[in-house]
């Protein structure tokens, strides 16, 4: 009976282990461009990463490696949509709240929990080319949120 235990306890942290090791190539094969606005709807984005939907099944156990991915900025939209899958019942997507500058107009979105922290997503539009970012502060409150909430778990 022992014998069966130890067996069963080693299959489980290789796996979990394994597990670990492919959520660090997933997160390597996220970027920015996978998360399309759709501008022709209001408040509508597309996926296109199967990286991200491996992450999301993996689930909280990649948690800590993504929110270390939060802070490289080719990446922070990709991890903050699936952390948000992984954590909240549904994952919210609102907007554009649009501001006009000297520059032109500056779209904001909003990704994350429908009543919590979530990333705020800038984006541009300059003769046709949409370019999305975020700013560093809207970044520090994802990612502290995002420390609190692995922390309380």
């Amino acid at each position: 009976m022992n014998r069966i235990l130890a067996w069963v306890f080693i299959l489980v942290n290789v796996s979990a282990f394994s597990q670990l090791r492919k959520a660090d190539s997933y997160i390597q094969k996220l970027n920015n461009n996978q998360f399309v606005i759709d501008h022709s709807q209001k408040a509508g984005f597309k996926m296109q990463s199967p990286a991200a939907l491996k992450l999301i099944k993996i689930g909280k156990p990649a948690s800590e490696k993504l929110i270390k991915a939060l802070s490289d900025t080719s990446k922070t939209i990709m991890v903050q949509l699936v952390l948000s899958h992984i954590y909240f019942k549904q994952v919210s997507f609102a907007g554009p709240k649009v501001l006009v500058t000297n520059e032109g107009d500056l779209s904001k979105y909003y990704l994350g929990e429908e009543k919590g922290v979530g990333l705020v997503i800038s984006e541009t539009n300059i003769n046709g080319i949409y370019h999305q970012f975020v700013t560093s502060s809207d970044l520090q409150e994802v990612i502290s949120f995002w420390k609190k909430r692995i922390a309380d778990k």
